[in-house]
């Protein structure tokens, strides 16, 4: 016959969720591609170079921040602006919490909602590891229990298949219960090619972009319907 704490192990055992929730650190729900815009505006803006909206989505949006720094500088011509120091700048930005990120009230009770449900939440950040713990710390996400992928090395796109597939392995949870609600036209399709489950979320930037065959889209933030998400965790 079962002990107490045998049958209080199998219960938790049975409630445990075959969902997860995979977010982007700076992405639309955290409010981080305007942080991104804004504190890259105010760094150029030191070296006379003035970062606008059009120069900043065609060349900064879908890579690293770090891999950002140089193609801005160029399509501004800042010749002679070191992109090592404006790369440690931004970075230095991040981790010091100077450029803080703002989640969305929706990230707060979708998180909420998911713990209720035993569903694991991850963000993923293309940062450095180091950056991304201290944004995730600072954002306030690290309290809410929320758990942290940050790709490694360099990338095309960001993130890309080998990061959504190792997210999955980690949560050991196959890759069609793993929501990925992204922002990016790439990232939704890179998402798409390993059998995630997208939502997209589109900001400022990137409602532009090709999110075809993500399950549901959201041109903006105020679009984004949790009900909905919540309903298909149980599909």
């Amino acid at each position: 016959m079962a002990t107490k704490d045998e049958k209080k192990t199998e219960a938790a055992v049975l409630t445990v969720s075959p969902y997860a929730l995979i977010v982007e650190l700076e992405g639309t729900l955290t409010g981080g591609r305007r942080t991104l815009f804004d504190t890259l505006k105010k760094l150029l803006k030191k070296e006379k170079l003035n970062l606008d909206e059009v120069t900043f989505i065609r060349h900064a949006v879908g890579c690293t921040p770090v891999d950002a720094v140089p193609e801005l500088i160029a399509a501004l011509e800042g010749e002679g602006v070191s992109t090592d120091k404006m790369q440690a700048a931004l970075l230095e930005a991040f981790k010091s919490g100077e450029a803080a990120l703002t989640p969305a009230p929706v990230l707060r009770k979708l998180i909420e909602a998911a713990k209720k449900r035993n569903v694991p939440v991850v963000a993923v950040s293309c940062l450095p590891l180091e950056v991304a713990e201290a944004v995730l710390q600072k954002a306030g996400l690290e309290e809410l229990g929320v758990t942290l992928h940050a790709v490694k090395g360099a990338a095309a796109c960001c993130p890309g298949k080998k990061d959504w597939q190792e997210v999955c392995r980690t949560l050991t949870r196959i890759p069609r219960n793993c929501f990925a609600i992204v922002s990016t036209g790439c990232a939704c399709h890179t998402a798409l090619s390993v059998d995630l489950r997208v939502i997209a979320v589109a900001d400022e930037f990137t409602s532009a972009q090709d999110f075809g065959g993500a399950e549901a889209v959201c041109e903006t933030l105020a679009d984004f319907d949790l009900e909905d998400l919540l309903a298909r965790m149980s599909d």
